[in-house]
């Protein structure tokens, strides 16, 4: 995403599902006819899901994004059928079909952290009209104290730990193009947030103003000032992956531009921008080859405007938020899977990115690495949903990652 606001996105909490949850319903009675799959006799959540109209599925979550600490909390999680997905699953429970996308996923959460990092939100998927319409929508409210490492343009010599607290509203329509694997659409993203020091004397740690004078405006701008931004943008994509959840081949390619001005309600007027690609190959009947590419940057006159959670940062898997951030970051992640079975697959990965505040200094920027190994669990046969863990090594730390859903 290019935004270190990105940790409680809807997103990041359904990659933080647990399989804890389900153990506990062993007592319950239909236990077996509810979890436990007729194709192979192997535990799955697909008919729970998708026979609980009304109700949800409250699953405990583990917070292990290395900024914020470990933490807990809450979710409930909602997948709704169409009456046809319906009608279909009840005929043809025993059969391998192919995974289908739900009409709706609801997502609504909790949780904290041991760093005093909190927030609640709710979201919403919207798969519409035979998937020719996609819609996403979130409302968040976090807390977040974070360690920043650059403000306002300029690298800190000690890294500065900031509390970011407030509203976020995002909304995203897609419109498919016939019947291409093209898609376009517009995005919409308004954060109104108070950003000061979690410790009241970490700024006499660094330089005195004369010497930073970016700084000391930054500082003046954003800190015990509430910050609006408020963006409208536009989107193409390409999807031609088999299934978002859990994807084997296929393609994913987008391209997004957004603008911030005052015209919409913005404090700060700037331009963002980004390009992924995604892509996924079969090789032979076991091993499955993933490579990810991201760009994300920012343009703007005045870097001591910007607020902290603004400038993209090096987003892998064993980097923490915002610890590598400018206004342009590229990355490249590649990941080997062998399957295990219809059920299980174990893999590596590893990674490479780059910040630069200008996008010629890019190539002569230096390249943080990333590498680790984890496994997957299909856990929702009908949805092609999986659940599994990573541990990535990077340059500074090792860290744990509770996944479900697609891992990029």
């Amino acid at each position: 995403m290019g935004n270190v606001m990105c940790c409680f996105s809807v997103q990041s909490a359904s990659k933080l599902l647990l399989l804890v949850w389900a153990f506990n319903c062993c007592a319950e009675a239909g236990f077996h006819d509810s979890f436990i799959d007729p194709l192979d006799g192997m535990f799955d959540t697909s008919q729970y899901l998708s026979e609980n109209k009304f109700g949800f599925l409250p699953v405990p979550m583990i917070i292990t994004e290395p900024a914020v600490g470990t933490g807990l909390g809450l979710a409930g999680i909602f997948f709704h059928e169409s009456v046809e997905q319906k009608t279909q699953r009840i005929a043809d429970s025993t059969a391998e079909e192919k995974p289908i996308l739900p009409a709706n996923i609801s997502i609504v959460g909790v949780g904290a952290t041991d760093n005093g990092t909190w927030g609640a939100g709710l979201g919403h998927l919207g798969f519409w009209k035979g998937d020719t319409l996609r819609y996403k929508a979130y409302l968040l409210y976090p807390s977040i104290n974070m360690d920043f490492y650059s403000l306002g343009g300029v690298e800190l010599p000690v890294p500065i730990e900031l509390n970011i607290e407030g509203p976020t509203l995002l909304n995203e329509i897609k419109f498919r193009m016939g019947s291409s694997n093209w898609f376009i659409g517009m995005h919409q993203l308004y954060r109104d947030m108070d950003v000061g020091l979690v410790r009241t004397g970490d700024m006499d740690l660094l330089p005195p103003p004369p010497t930073l004078p970016s700084l000391d405006r930054f500082r003046s701008i954003n800190l015990n000032n509430k910050v609006t931004t408020s963006g409208l943008g536009v989107l193409a994509e390409y999807d031609s992956r088999t299934n978002p959840f859990n994807p084997e081949t296929g393609y994913f390619y987008g391209f997004k531009y957004m603008r911030f001005d005052d015209a919409i309600g913005s404090d700060v007027n700037y331009s963002s921008y980004s390009a992924s690609g995604l892509n996924y190959w079969d090789i032979g009947k076991s091993f499955l080859l993933g490579f990810r590419m991201q760009y994300d940057g920012v343009s703007v006159n005045d870097d001591a405007r910007l607020p902290p959670y603004v400038p993209p940062s090096i987003d892998l898997r064993g980097i923490p938020a915002a610890r590598f951030q400018a206004n342009h970051a590229v990355l490249a992640e590649v990941q080997l899977d062998y399957k295990l079975g219809y059920r299980w697959k174990i893999g590596i990965f590893a990674g490479v990115g780059r910040v630069a505040n200008k996008f010629d200094d890019l190539t002569d920027a230096a390249t943080v690495v990333s590498k680790g190994v984890g496994f997957r669990y299909l856990i929702a046969r009908r949805y092609g949903f999986v659940m599994g863990a990573d541990i990535a090594r990077g340059p500074e730390d090792t860290a744990f990652y509770i996944q479900a859903g697609s891992t990029w």
